[in-house]
């Protein structure tokens, strides 16, 4: 009799994992896509800059703290050879964790600017690399030129409309 009750479990188990995977897919970051590099394509940046860049060198990035998910890295050159663009996107468990780390690591990296509209938070720091929270997801683009804050912005936001 008990391996009789267990399979007529079954059913409603498949029944509720079929209903709750989808929402647990979209809290765990479903909407992002497997290349975090494919946030910022070369063809953003060079439409951004003028000029055309490569295609990104992927890696990962060390978690600042102990504990903290490790971030991933991607470095677009300039072809020519004038300069780069640096994206770090870090995927945290839970938006109430990311934000945390993200107030965490502005004390190392203090805002210049606070510009509105992108994500849920976002800042300029002193080397006008922007830094910027949305949902579980914080991202940072460094870039090596001189580039305008409103450069930076432009390709923040079409990062952020992308997560």
């Amino acid at each position: 009799m008990r391996p009789l009750r267990i399979l007529c479990g079954i059913p409603v188990v498949l029944t509720a994992a079929f209903f709750l995977l989808p929402l647990n897919a979209t809290a765990a970051g479903a909407n992002l896509p497997s290349d975090l590099c494919s946030l910022l394509t070369p063809q953003q940046l060079q439409k951004t800059f003028g000029q055309p860049f490569g295609a990104p060198t992927k890696g990962s990035f060390p978690a600042p703290y102990m504990g903290m998910s490790e971030g991933t890295k991607c470095d677009y050159e300039q072809k020519g050879g004038h300069g780069g663009v640096t994206l770090i996107v870090y995927v945290d468990r839970s938006p109430a964790e990311a934000k945390q780390n993200f107030d965490k690591l502005s004390m190392w990296f203090p805002p210049k600017s606070k510009p509105a509209g992108i994500g849920d938070s976002a800042y300029i720091d002193s080397n006008h690399a922007i830094h910027v929270l949305k949902g579980k997801v914080r991202y940072f683009i460094s870039i090596n030129s001189n580039p305008s804050d409103k450069q930076t912005i432009d390709l923040a936001k079409s990062v952020a409309a992308q997560i």
